[in-house]
């Protein structure tokens, strides 16, 4: 994985990931298709190599965490049609692909591939790739705000 850093690799790996890892997608393209959510190339190829994880790590006088488990992140409460805002201050289509900060922000990835966390109306910008997004949750570094 080109242009990660060994610490967001031992992350990664830490928490029981490997970079042969691949989990077969079908449960959560049918479950956010019936959300309604468009279920782009980008969404399938970042929950294939990251889904059924929980990433997790210490961070100061706590353990920080995320995961790309759609699931978890809607469960009974959300649709797509509850997001449609949010694309609109993005510019492109989103998919919910988990959460992060603990649970905290819902985690959403863009049809271009651009990762962002969502908390309330408040939306952060986790990098233009998932690589970038992983060095942002994993070292951790400041998110972009998107006003």
């Amino acid at each position: 994985m080109s242009g990660i850093s060994e610490k967001t690799i031992r992350v990664l790996s830490d928490s029981g990931w490997s970079s042969n890892h691949s989990r077969d997608i079908s449960d959560f393209v049918e479950f956010l298709e019936g959300r309604g959510f468009p279920v782009f190339p980008a969404a399938k190829r970042v929950l294939e190599m990251f889904a059924g994880i929980e990433f997790s790590y210490p961070l100061n006088d706590f353990v920080e965490s995320f995961h790309f488990n759609p699931h978890r992140a809607l469960g009974d409460a959300y649709e797509y049609e509850d997001f449609e805002e949010f694309e609109d201050r993005i510019g492109e289509s989103l998919v919910v692909i988990g959460e992060a900060c603990r649970g905290n922000m819902i985690m959403f990835i863009s049809e271009s591939g651009k990762l962002f966390g969502m908390t309330g109306y408040h939306i952060s910008k986790f990098g233009d790739d998932i690589y970038e997004s992983l060095e942002t949750l994993c070292l951790p570094r400041p998110c972009v705000e998107i006003k």
